[in-house]
Order: structure tokens, then sequence, then C-alpha cells
């Protein structure tokens, strides 16, 4: 009498249960592998492994229930115990086990030497962690939380570019495409992102509804989605939770604590964070409108923000912002008349001290103090601090812009063509930086500058801002035909008349139509900001000189350095300023004309 486990032997149910192990496994690679090829759902594979680990006691049952003998398939209790065991089914399962493992150790083998290694799985792991948020739709019975919608939105999309390496759409590009009825692949192609976050968001009292969902674009795939109910007391936490969700859904790089520190909303005081969106509202419209005269509607918003929680610092910074704008005349949002410039200076440098001082994290606190020292004309310290966050931040656009743009002010312009490149190769998502890094380009080197446009002109949406620098550097490269179809473009996309006049003048400066810019220059306002500008095109350089000589004062000196980002203005005409360059060992090359500008026939 054999024992149990000498009968299991017998009839081979050992063999056959690894036999159907092995090949269980082979056969769930193969379907894996297909199931990824052809985009097959989820619950084909655990349909598969659910159908596998069921036929195992199956199989079982069959290899202890029959027997294989020399007459074929019988019962195992019909056939004698001293009965011969066909040696066919011992040989059998012996060759499939064996082949069955060499496949399965060859497979394995392939995998590893095919599997993608660390650094080429982290551009795989960039080129698909890009996201666009689309503005959340407001369904509120009476319509009019638009703003709470707008401001989620971009609160969530701040918290998620502030994940390392996750690329988000800037929100000018995102809210580009509000109602609009593109699908959301074309909307995704055209933004260059691989995954979109769209919701919507309905208030009525205190109840708030906010559903969200994530959508992979490659193949229109929800991977996440939920709504979320509460109070207005939840406002925050839903914001944090949302942004929680979508970072880790996307699996970004870092421990759970670092992920919740970066989609903190940066106040636990809901009246403050609500407060902050309506002066986030308040300020894209007053900036769509170019209502520049209710700029200080839009800081005391923010005032009243951080006089409901004081430690809230992207208050603060945004304060520190806006003021920062009213220092600068030559800012589109400097409003000449009201607050004194030495009162201005003051309601800065606090709001500055409190920013720093609440920073969240070292990458806000540096880049806090590279704005400091850019109202001080500190430029080799802001070099410094911008090169130390490119260094937190690699992966971040703006910031090898924002190095650029002080190469170029010191006239460094090698250094600055490299942050160009730097930051034109980081090409997802595609955002109003574009025209930025055009305009960066076109002062080191031209034949770059047009291969960027072309490459940028392709997309159907493309900015104001884009547009005027690729217009002015087409000029600039002579292409002054493709320049002119820019013109009407600009147009059609923003509300920037004095923009587009500019725009106008160049191109028949650069047509040799004199008389036609000069009437065009007529139209522009006398006391406007981009006066320098007009009169440089125009040629008329001892008036464009002379407007700005009451700017070298040091009330004055960081608007003046603004204008060092033209090749074609002299820093040597002014000496506080070029005084202050030379302190810092900055030797900045002399100026060079404009290649478009007005010239009068002899």
């Amino acid at each position: 009498m054999r024992s149990f486990f000498e009968e299991l032997k017998h009839r081979n149910v050992i063999r056959v249960g690894i036999a159907y192990i092995v090949a269980g496994w082979l056969f769930a690679q193969v379907v894996d592998l297909a199931a990824d090829a052809f985009h097959a759902p989820d619950w084909l594979m655990q349909m598969l492994i659910v159908v596998l680990l069921v036929g195992l006691p199956v199989v079982l049952f069959l290899a202890w229930a029959y027997e294989l003998t020399p007459e074929g398939v019988k019962k195992a209790h019909e056939v004698p115990a001293d009965a011969p065991k066909d040696p066919r089914s011992g040989r059998t399962l012996n060759i499939l086990i064996i082949s069955a493992l060499v496949i399965a150790v060859g497979w394995l083998g392939w995998d590893k030497l095919n599997t993608t290694d660390p650094d080429t799985a982290d551009i795989v792991s960039k080129i698909d962690k890009s996201i666009a948020v689309l503005p959340f739709d407001d369904f509120s019975p009476d319509g009019d939380q638009a703003w709470f919608a707008d401001g989620l939105t971009e609160e969530i999309l701040n918290s998620l570019a502030r994940t390392t390496d996750l690329q988000v759409a800037s929100r000018t590009s995102s809210f580009a495409y509000r109602d609009s009825n593109d699908d959301i692949p074309a909307i995704a192609a055209a933004l260059g992102v691989a995954h979109i976050l769209e919701g919507s968001v309905r208030r009525a009292g205190d109840r708030l509804r906010v559903t969200a969902q994530l959508i992979r674009t490659t193949d229109d795939k929800h991977l996440w989605s939920e709504t979320f109910d509460g109070d207005s007391a939840d406002s925050i936490a839903i914001q944090e939770r949302i942004a929680f969700e979508i970072a880790n859904a996307l699996h970004t790089a870092m421990n759970p604590e670092e992920l919740a520190r970066m989609v903190a909303a940066g106040t636990r005081s809901v009246a403050a964070w609500e407060t902050w969106l309506r002066g986030l509202a308040l300020e894209h419209e007053v900036r769509s409108r170019m209502d520049i005269a209710r700029v200080y509607d839009v800081i005391a918003v923010f005032d009243k923000a951080v006089a409901m929680d004081p430690g809230f610092a992207e208050a603060h910074l945004k304060l520190a912002s806006v003021w920062q704008e009213q220092l600068d005349p030559t800012s589109i949002a400097y409003v000449p008349p009201g607050v004194p410039i030495a009162e201005r200076r003051q309601h800065f440098d606090d709001a500055m001290a409190a920013a720093i001082k609440y920073a969240r994290s070292d990458v806000t606190r540096t880049a806090i103090q590279a704005n400091a020292a850019a109202l001080d004309v500190r430029l080799m310290d802001q070099i410094a601090l911008v090169l130390r966050l490119t260094e937190l931040q690699p992966e971040r656009r703006d910031r090898l812009v924002w190095l650029a743009v002080l190469y170029a002010k010191i006239g460094a312009f090698d250094q600055a063509r490299d942050a160009t490149r730097a930051a034109w190769a980081i090409k997802e998502p595609r955002d109003v930086r574009d025209g930025v890094v055009i305009q960066n380009m076109h002062r080191v080197s031209l034949q770059e500058a047009v291969a960027m446009i072309e490459e940028v002109l392709q997309s159907p949406a493309v900015d104001a801002n884009t547009l005027y620098q690729s217009h002015r550097a087409l000029l600039a490269a002579g292409r002054v035909e493709q320049a002119a179809e820019l013109i009407g473009r600009h147009r059609q996309v923003t509300g920037d008349a004095e923009g587009n006049t500019m725009m106008r003048l160049r191109q028949a400066c650069a047509e040799g139509r004199v008389d036609d810019a000069v009437a065009l220059y007529a139209s522009v306002d006398p006391n406007s900001n981009t006066q320098w500008l007009f009169l440089k095109t125009l040629g008329r350089d001892d008036e464009a000189r002379e407007r700005l000589r009451a700017l070298d004062t040091p009330e004055g000196l960081f608007a003046l350095s603004n204008y060092l980002v033209y090749r074609s203005f002299e820093a040597r005409d002014y000496p506080l300023l070029w005084k202050t360059l030379t302190s810092q060992g900055i030797d900045r090359p002399p100026a060079r004309p404009m290649a478009y500008r007005c010239v009068r026939e002899s």
C-alpha cells in the first residue's frame, strides 16, 4: 500500500501541477504582452489570472482521477495497483516541464536585457508626466461661481507645477481652451501634453460639489475620476486632495510627505484662501482687459487675504510682484499717478520680507531673493540665485528663460544662447514662454530663432506674445512678407492695440514706408511706457535716449535696467546705470542698431 505522497508521485499529480504552473505563467506573459500592444482593457488580465487559478485544482483533480496506461486513459481506481506504469506519461511531462522552464529562463533573460535602463526610463517618464489643467466648468444654479471654479483650477495647476518631475501647461495656454469644441486629443496635441485634467464645480449656499477626471490622451482613457461633496469649509481640502491624487496617478518622484507639502494650499484659512481666489480672478480680468487703473483694487484684495492669514506666503509674494510692477514705469501694469514711489518701495519691501519669512520651501525663498536682487540691480547676485534655482528645478523652463534674460542684460550673449537652447529643449508642454524664448534667441542667434518660429507657428493656438516676438524676429531676419502675415493673427487673439500698432509700425519701417510709420506713431499715447521702443524703431535715437534720462536715478534705476535686454540700448549713456554695472564687473558690449528701424533716404 503506497503512502499518499507516493500515490501523488505515482499518478504524476506533482509533475502535472508543476507543468501547469510553468505553462500558465508563460501563457500569461504572452497575453500580457499582446494586451499592451492592442490596448486591451485591464479586466482582461484580471480575468485570465482568475481562470488560471481556478484551473489549477481542476487539473490536479484530473491528474489524480485519471491514469495514462498502455491501453489508453482510464480512471485511476480501475487500474490495478501492480499494473505497469506507461513510461510515456512521465517522459511527456518531463519534456513539457523542461521545455517550459527553458522558455521561462529565456523569457526572463530577454526581458532583463530589454528592460529600459534607468536613464532611458527617466526620459520616458518625463515625456509621459505632462499635463494641462483645463478650466473647470461652473455648474452652480446661479452661474455666479466662475471665479471660484477658475481659482480652484489655477490652484490645482500651481500645486502640480510645484512637483519636481511633472510638466504642467501654463494657465494662459490651458485657459485658451475654455468652452472649446476641440476634442481632448486635439487639445493635448496643441499643448504638447500626455494628460488632461478637466472637471466642474457646483456650489449652492454652503454646499459644494467638485468633479474631476484625469484623461490619458493617447487612448482617451480615464485614469482617475472622483466626485467630492462637502461644504465651503472643505474647499481647501478638496483642492489639495485633487492635486495629491493626480500627482500620485502620474507617479511623481517624491515621498508622501514631500508630495503633501507641494500640493498644499499655503493656508488653512478658508476665508483667506477664497479671498486669494477672488484676487487671482480680478487680476486676470484686469490684465486681459488692460484695465490697469484697477491694479490697486487687486492689491486691496490680496491685502485682505494676508490680513486674514499673515502667514499666507503666496499672498505676500503676489503683493510683492504687483508692487514691483508699480516700481517700473516701463511695465504695462504701471499706474503713473497715485501712491508715491517711496511708499510703493516700502510696500514691496514689506511684502517681500513676509514672503521670505513664511516661504514653504528653499525654492520659493530663493526665487523671492532673486526678485529682491533684481529691484536693487544686483545682476550678478541675481544670476547666482537663478543658477541655484535651475539646479533645484532643472526641468522648469521658466527658470532657464529667466537665466537667459539675465545673461543678455550683462552682455554674456553666448551664455544667453546656451540657456535659451536649454529652455527650448524642454518642449513639453508648449506654453506662453515660447514668445520669451524666441525673443531671447533672436538677439543671439537669428537662424535658431527662425527655426523655433517655424515650429511654433504650426500650432493652431499661438498666444499673442509669441506672435509679437516672432514678428520682430522675422523682420530682423529679413523675412518681411512672412512677418506681415502675423499682424492679423495677433489682432485676432488679443485686445492689445498698442502692441499691434508697434507691429504695424515695425512692418512699415521694414518695408521702407517711413511716412506710414510716422502716422502710426502719432496715434500712440505720449505717456506710454513704450515710447522709447517706438522712437528707436523710428530711428530717432537722440529722442529715445533723452526719454529715459530721468530714470538714471536711485529710484528709477530698476526700471532703467530693464532696457538692458535690448541689444540697441546703450548703457554708457546713463552714468549711474553704467557705474552700477561696472561696480559688479560687468562690461556690456556697445549697442547695435535695430535691423528693421526706419531709415529715410537722403
